[in-house]
């Protein structure tokens, strides 16, 4: 059991398991005489009026030949179900094994029910379920109670079970094993969890009922021992159904206001009882209350050999409510004691240090130094001066022998110095660079002049000098045609004029009246009409055709017969055909 003693809750419920697993066997053996006795197959079955449909005659009945009257599914199980009803009691009371077991979402329970050699559908309803103490499971042998009754939807035997209850061990034992061991799992035990009470608590919030002795033990207890700190009492009940939604309550209400009311401990407590007046604090709604709590809470339910959920996961627990109390507040005499005895000492401490400083301040005054304070200062700056020529003096003689020992190698040092070296090292270099020079200017010229004359006798006879000459030639060629192309007298403000057949007109004797003529300008072409007018001659008006003589041929260059160059196309007259 752990935490939970063993001398305590086993001993309380000791007699308890055992009174009702003997009454459990009694009213096993006293239900099953009583169906013996009351219960006759055949008389549950009823009188056999003829074959089911579509089965032939009894084997040993006697052989009637009128057809047995057909009955529905929903009268046959009508009649199955009055029969139990009439043979089977009201209530049953079963043992066995809970297997197959299925919590369902609607709350209800729904499982089989077996021993070593048969096995009974049952099904607990949420009305019924939500009353459990514990969790069934798989494996739990249980006792049952309730009546046996046939489902209709599916014509099957089904115990319909209205309570429920551990065998061998009582429903609130292992209700609290069960819960305990899945608040564990959780870590809510667990020691990092738990928060320090608050040594000095400005307010405490306390959680029991208002009548019971509890609360006045607390109220004496805090009185006592911290009359400084205000208590808030949320009155609740500590036993009951609906008592632990109120202790849940009651924790939660406390620690959101405990800013606001400066509560810095939660006491949760109730005097002492059995374990089923102790059950509230064995529920998991006041557990997980008292884990969500951000204020500390100290837990003191029952005597010392009561152990509850909420103590284990209280940040203290205490055997009883005025423990909890004595652990919430310090015990003000005591600290009174304390502040006493520390002031006392305080005093005696402060006193022998002031008169070890009173004796030492007396010591100072009787020394020369307060006589006379200048007279050492006198003596030191006599003796500064002293050292200070002596320094001043021997610092001369110091560097004078140092300079004359340094002179030789400074000597030395100038002779090789980089710079010098470097100087002697140019001149002697200037001088070969000199001689050199004369030396290689001479053969250069010499190769040069050599080179030279071979030079000019390879390029008279070289195929890439008389080509590149060639090249020379083209070009100048092409630079003279393209400045004696025709465009470039366009561009000086001349025009050509041709006519639709493409031919240039170079007199206005080939122009007819109403002829289109196309104009060419250095820029672009134009279209144009002749007037109807006759042609005029050279000389003649500005409006009409002006007749220029056409200009004088150049002559051509003698090199131009040798030009390999494109010529110009019959749409792109040269100069000379203008």
């Amino acid at each position: 059991m752990g935490v939970l003693s063993r001398v305590g809750v086993r001993r309380a419920l000791a007699s308890r398991r055992v009174q009702s697993t003997v009454a459990a066997d009694t009213m096993h053996r006293v239900m099953s005489a009583r169906r013996k006795r009351s219960y006759d197959p055949a008389k549950a079955r009823g009188p056999r009026v003829g074959p089911d449909v579509g089965e032939g005659p009894a084997p040993d009945g006697p052989t009637d030949k009128r057809p047995a009257a057909a009955m529905s599914v929903s009268a046959l199980i009508g009649q199955i179900k009055a029969a139990l009803a009439e043979a089977f009691p009201k209530k049953v009371c079963v043992v066995g094994e809970i297997s197959n077991l299925t919590m369902h979402t609607s709350g209800h329970v729904y499982f089989r029910l077996k021993d070593a050699a048969s096995a009974i559908d049952a099904v607990m309803f949420r009305s019924h379920a939500s009353r459990l103490k514990f969790r069934p499971d798989d494996g739990l042998e249980v006792v049952v109670e309730g009546r046996v009754d046939v489902y209709d939807v599916r014509g099957q035997l089904q115990l319909y079970v209205e309570r429920m209850t551990p065998r061998g061990e009582g429903a609130l034992e292992l209700a609290f094993r069960q819960l305990r061991q899945k608040l564990a799992t959780e870590g809510l035990f667990a020691p990092e969890h738990k928060k320090p009470i608050c040594r000095f608590p400005r307010a405490i919030g306390v959680v029991t009922s208002p009548t019971g002795a509890a609360i006045r033990d607390i109220r004496r207890t805090l009185g006592r021992r911290w009359p400084a700190a205000r208590v808030y009492l949320l009155p609740t009940r500590v036993q009951g159904d609906q008592a632990a939604e109120e202790i849940a309550r009651a924790v939660h209400l406390l620690d959101a206001n405990a800013p606001r009311f400066g509560i810095d401990t939660l006491l949760v407590a109730r005097g002492g009882g059995s374990l089923e007046d102790l059950w509230p604090f064995n529920e998991e709604i006041v557990a997980r209350a008292i884990y969500a709590a951000v204020t500390p809470v100290i837990c003191g339910v029952g005597h010392e050999v009561d152990v509850t959920i909420a103590d284990l996961v209280a940040d203290v627990r205490a055997a009883t409510p005025t423990a909890a109390a004595e652990l919430a507040v310090p015990d003000g005499q005591e600290i009174a004691r304390r502040v006493a005895a520390w002031a006392d000492r305080l005093r005696r401490i402060v006193t022998e240090q002031i008169a070890a400083a009173r004796s030492a301040l007396e010591a100072v005054l009787r020394s020369g130094v307060f006589r006379d304070p200048t007279a050492r200062l006198r003596t030191q700056t006599q003796h500064l001066d002293e050292l200070s020529h002596r320094l001043r003096a021997g610092l001369g003689e110091e560097l004078a022998r140092q300079r004359r020992r340094l002179e030789p190698a400074a000597n030395r040092l100038a002779a090789l110095h980089p710079a010098r070296l470097a100087d002697r090292a140019r001149a002697g270099l200037d001088r070969i660079t000199r001689q050199l020079a004369w030396v290689l200017g001479a053969r250069s010229k010499a190769a040069g002049d050599r080179l030279a004359a071979v030079h000019g006798r390879m390029l008279g006879v070289h195929p890439m000098h008389r080509l590149r000459l060639a090249r020379h030639e083209v070009a100048a060629a092409a630079r003279q045609l393209e400045a004696m192309h025709y465009r470039n007298v366009l561009r000086r403000g001349f025009s050509v004029t041709r006519s639709p057949e493409g031919a240039i007109l170079r007199s206005v004797a080939q122009v007819r009246p109403q002829q289109p003529i196309e104009t060419e300008l250095a820029d672009g072409k134009f279209t144009s009409r002749v007037d109807g007018g006759a042609p005029q001659p050279a000389g003649a008006s500005a409006d009409t055709i002006s007749r220029s003589p056409p200009p004088a041929r150049r002559p051509a260059s003698p090199r131009r017969k040798r030009r390999r160059g494109p010529h110009p196309g019959p749409s792109d007259p040269t100069l000379f055909e203008l």
